[in-house]
């Protein structure tokens, strides 16, 4: 990948952040979260993309990274994870692959390509669930041992 190709990637991905977070009405401060979370998973993203052409590992990667900062920055800043999570992650989306899916499937001109999409992204999708998954699970026993060992302590 170009050095110009990484800079859009990035600051695209920064400013999609931002709109997202604006647009779920977020305070300032989460906002320059969020964006700083958006950086971080375009930033593990394109490593990925470097390291491998599994479509599965190049979005599991940045979504397990983007669900454990999300988790952390929520602590941090004493908010709901979802609304940290949801903007940070908004970058992974397979818009245009769904794009491409829903077109060649309406069109029915070329059945190969709607299935080679549709694969692609499922494989998108499949990575960026299983990422957020793996930590929400860690996360929530953690959470539950945690209430757990208070209530056995009274």
């Amino acid at each position: 990948m170009e050095m110009k190709e990484i800079l859009t990637l990035l600051v695209s991905g920064v400013v999609g952040t931002v709109g997202f977070s604006i647009l779920f009405k977020s305070n300032k401060s989460r906002v320059l979260c969020c964006a700083a979370g958006g950086f971080l998973v375009i930033g593990v993203y394109i490593w990925c993309v470097s390291v491998t052409d599994n479509l599965f590992f190049q979005n599991f990667l940045p979504s397990l990274i983007a669900t454990v900062y999300a988790e952390i920055m929520a602590r941090v800043m004493k908010s709901p994870t979802t609304p940290i999570l949801a903007c940070s992650i908004i970058a992974l989306i397979p818009g245009g692959r769904l794009y491409f899916t829903t077109y060649y499937f309406v069109t029915s001109e070329n059945m190969e390509a709607f299935q080679g999409e549709l694969l692609s992204m499922l494989q998108v999708a499949a990575g960026i669930c299983v990422g957020i998954t793996c930590i929400s699970v860690i996360v929530n026993e953690i959470n539950r041992h945690k209430f757990k060992q208070i209530f056995e302590n009274r």
